[in-house]
């Protein structure tokens, strides 16, 4: 065997064949090693012709030798390990027995004539390549006839030493011939390492003495057995046959698994563009192809919008470019266009093909053979995967290719659309995450995104501060309440636009919420820097800002804080900045840098706010109810369920010190749910033992913004079996009229269920009751500030009674808080105010502690109600 010029087969060392370097006009020096090979034939001719006296007359002629040479370059041998080949014919053997049964001239001429044509006729070379290989078979064939004379002397074709002879000619010209081949390589793909030449003639000299030796024996048997070589061809046929059987399946079962890698390869988490490199890599590789080529078309349009190309598997874009035909915007050549695109089948094009179509193909896509497959997605067609260019000179594409690559544009397809749906997932994560870290309104830093990065800044700085401002707008609210709230949020995105500019890239801009913005400066000097800059701030902010066709002026306070004076982290600094912020609110100043002296408590207000999720989770807060009874005869009608945090480390915590965290965290929301389900609870177990008593809740006016509130006090009621009548909803006056409209809605939704509410510290606020008729209130509360001194104050005493007779006119309940004593409880029974609250009563207590007291109490009242003891001008008395 022989990995002649006509193989120009792909191995380890040579990853260019002969057929990629003379495909086209090759350069000088290719023609000049050409020349070369012609020249040495020519010197080698004289005695390659010298005949041996006593050589025996000829058995072969050279138009019977011709054929078996022609016949050894048509049928060759393909020996493929993954993507490397290499390709072997037997023209050893028409070689040895010319050597031994010809004329060295017929020898010479049967060889160039038998594959010449061969190579003209059936693999169509180009004249550049068939220069070459005529050159090579020349200088081979008279170097073979020259060793052979010199070795064989007068040859015997039946002695030992012509055998010997005859197979070191034949294996020394295949080394020549294989060397001939590695250095016209070498000319156009460069220098190669020297053990690929090594590997590569050891290979051939091995082929060429198995080859030598199975000459020799055909040759014995024609001198002395004739009949003999039927066998011989039969087993010959036999093992040609069993071998091309055997590699059909090694190649299936080699493809199967090509296939299987292909899959694992590009079914990874990749994006499109490189589940592009993947699939064209690999594609070119399974299918041994020079060209892959990958073109993206939409439904119903034949003009690709994204064509690319690989060659040998080195990624995309060849040295060349890809062909015009494979351009994006250009018609596909027709044939691929009707019968991929549109039909929906696989087009084979082999080497050779005569058909005019396909030669129009081959001629659009440079190429000499291809395969090309639809990708389909979604059962529509979204491109074309093709392949061009057999890597091989003696091989093409063939059905198995077409099958193999069939199932591979499949996977290709789906490799495709999985890439293309990762690609739209991390475009929507980050998306995302996007809308997770940035203000929705301005675009700009939230919170969360704020506060990672000053940990980032403070966590590598070692040596300058950095600044937090927080700033909050003054007179947000009245813009929001008179031109609206899309004028409120204009004035937002005006805002941010100036923060932005003023602070550049100098510093990050951030919206935590509402109107509040903070701000943060890197590599700061000093205090007066940040103050400097926080003053620049405030000035920018009150250059007039044109919205809603009125030139508004907004004014700003702004908190400083700086790292690390003031904190080591973010949570730390902002709470500090915010601080600074309300003590610029109450100085008026603007700007007001932190203070440690004016927030003695501010780690402890860190602190339960941290804790008080936790608290409501454990159930650690408990459910304290105070009486509410009728003044004119002592009996308790209801009680108010106030929260009480007994902390295990610091003690009872009032609700004045934990209510406000709860509401500037958002907590309050679950507090006030919690309270009510113990309330409505209590109020069940209440009605179940006898006692028909009312449960009275504080609402703050944070929960009364939550939609969902109705809904979440409806399955409260639901969950525990209790009537809407058994509550009442005490609403601070200050609180509802902060919000009167929105305040109004909701108490009206939670009153047509229903539940009653009370007005708490009534008298505090600037209500009038004159307004109340419009919200569905049943219930004042006086405030304790005016009760308490009623009996030494006439005009707290005015005021009381005032209230009591207009509510009472408007036909709602008057409950007085604040009573301590029993002259202040005899002046409310004279003026007919109809319920009691306060410490004469009883302070706050356990829920099980009041039930045992109501007890006791009403038992005494009933015998005194037996004895009837009624003194004359007296009044009855609370015990």
């Amino acid at each position: 065997m022989t990995t002649g010029p006509v193989a120009a087969g792909r191995t380890d060392g040579l990853r260019r064949s002969v057929a990629a370097g003379l495909g086209r006009v090759p350069d000088w020096r290719t023609l000049l090693f050409s020349a070369g090979l012609v020249v040495l034939a020519a010197l080698l001719l004289p005695p390659a012709l010298a005949v041996h006296p006593g050589t025996p007359p000829a058995l072969l002629s050279w138009w019977q030798l011709a054929p078996v040479f022609g016949a050894t370059a048509v049928f060759v041998f393909h020996v493929e390990v993954d993507s490397e080949a290499q390709t072997f014919s037997l023209s050893e053997i028409p070689l040895v027995l010319g050597l031994l049964f010809s004329r060295p001239g017929d020898l010479v001429v049967a060889r160039l004539m038998g594959e010449a044509v061969i190579l003209l006729t059936v693999r169509r070379q180009a004249w550049p390549k068939l220069l070459f290989n005529v050159g090579v078979f020349a200088a081979e064939s008279c170097w073979a006839l020259t060793v052979f004379h010199l070795l064989a002397g007068a040859p015997d074709p039946l002695a030992p030493r012509t055998w010997v002879a005859s197979g070191v000619a034949a294996c020394t010209a295949t080394l020549l011939e294989s060397l001939a081949v590695w250095l016209v390589i070498r000319l156009h793909a460069g220098a190669g390492a020297p053990a690929s030449v090594i590997d590569g003639l050891g290979l051939a000299a091995v082929s060429a003495t198995c080859n030598s030796g199975l000459a020799v024996v055909a040759a014995v048997l024609v001198r002395l057995r004739p009949a003999a070589l039927v066998p011989l061809l039969v087993l010959a046929g036999i093992a040609l046959g069993g071998y091309r059987v055997h590699a059909r399946l090694a190649r299936r079962y080699a493809g199967l698994e090509m296939l299987y890698q292909f899959a694992r390869i590009t079914g990874g988490h990749s994006g499109p563009e490189e589940t592009l490199r993947l699939v064209l890599a690999e594609a070119g590789r399974l299918l041994r192809a020079r060209h892959s080529a990958i073109v993206l078309c939409r439904p119903g349009d034949p003009r690709p919008w994204l064509a690319v190309t690989t060659q040998d598997g080195s990624g995309p874009g060849p040295a060349t470019g890809p062909p015009p035909a494979l351009a994006a915007g250009e018609e596909l050549p027709a044939v691929v266009r009707e019968q991929v695109l549109l039909g929906r089948e696989l087009l084979l094009i082999p080497r050779g093909s005569r058909r005019a179509e396909h030669r129009q193909v081959l001629q659009a896509l440079a190429a000499q053979d291809c395969l090309a497959a639809p990708l389909l997605s979604r059962g529509e067609v979204s491109g074309v995967l093709l392949v061009c260019d057999r890597l091989g000179e003696v091989s093409t594409f063939d059905a198995d290719d077409a099958r193999l690559f069939a199932t591979l544009a499949s996977q290709a397809a789906i490799a495709l659309e999985n890439g293309r749906l990762i690609e739209r997932l991390r475009e929507q994560v980050a998306a995302r995450e996007h809308e997770a870290l940035h203000d929705a309104l301005t675009g700009l830093p939230n919170r969360t995104l704020f506060s990672r990065r000053l940990n980032e800044l403070v966590s590598e700085t070692d040596r300058e501060q950095v600044g937090v401002l927080l700033m909050d707008l003054d007179g947000f609210k009245e813009v929001n309440d008179t031109l609206g709230h899309h004028t409120g949020d204009e004035l937002l995105i005006e805002v941010a636009r100036r923060l932005r500019h003023a602070v550049g890239d100098h510093g990050t801009v951030a919206r935590l919420g509402g109107d509040e913005f903070a701000l943060l400066l890197p590599a700061l000097t000093g205090v007066e820097e940040g103050l400097g800059v926080a003053t620049r701030l405030t000035e920018t902010l009150r250059q007039p800002i044109e919205l809603a066709s009125l030139s508004l002026e907004v004014g700003a306070s702004i908190g400083v804080a700086l790292w690390p004076d003031h904190g080591d982290d973010a949570v730390s600094l902002l709470q500090r900045a915010d601080v600074a912020m309300y003590a610029a609110k109450r100085s008026r100043t603007g700007v007001s840098l932190y203070d440690p002296q004016t927030d003695w408590n501010s780690e402890l207000r860190l602190r339960l706010a941290g804790e008080l999720r936790a608290a409501l989770l454990g159930h650690q807060i408990d459910v304290y109810y105070q009486p509410i009874a009728r003044a004119v005869d002592g009996q308790v009608v209801g009680a108010e369920a106030l929260a009480r945090w007994n902390h295990p480390e610091l003690g009872r915590i009032t609700p004045d010190d934990f209510v406000p965290i709860a509401e500037r965290t958002g907590l309050i929301h679950d507090l006030t749910r919690y309270v009510l389900d113990h309330a409505l609870r209590q109020a069940r177990t209440w009605r179940a033992g006898g006692l028909e008593l009312d449960v009275a809740v504080n609402l703050s006016t944070h929960v009364l913004r939550d939609a969902d509130w109705p809904l979440k006090v409806a399955e409260l009621l639901h969950e525990h079996g209790a009537s809407p009548q058994w509550l009442t909803f005490e609403i601070t006056e200050s609180g509802l009229m902060s919000d009167p409209q929105r305040m109004t809605t909701m108490l009206h939704d939670l009153a047509r269920s229903g539940i009653t509410f009370a007005i708490d510290d009534f008298g505090t606020g600037y209500s009038s009751l004159a307004y109340l008729q419009q919200l569905p209130v049943s219930k004042i509360k006086i405030d304790k500030s005016f009760v308490m001194p009623m009996v030494g104050d006439p005009a707290a005493a005015a005021i009381v009674r005032s209230v009591t007779d207009l509510a009472r006119s408007l036909g709602l309940t008057v409950v007085a808080e604040g009573v301590e004593d029993q002259r202040t409880l005899d002046h409310l029974i004279d003026i007919e105010c109809h319920l009691v609250q306060g410490y004469y009563l009883s302070r706050p207590i356990p829920a099980v502690e009041l039930t045992e007291w109501i007890t006791r109490r009403e038992t005494a009242r009933r015998a005194r109600a037996g004895l009837r003891v009624v003194r004359a001008g007296s009044a009855p008395r609370l015990s």
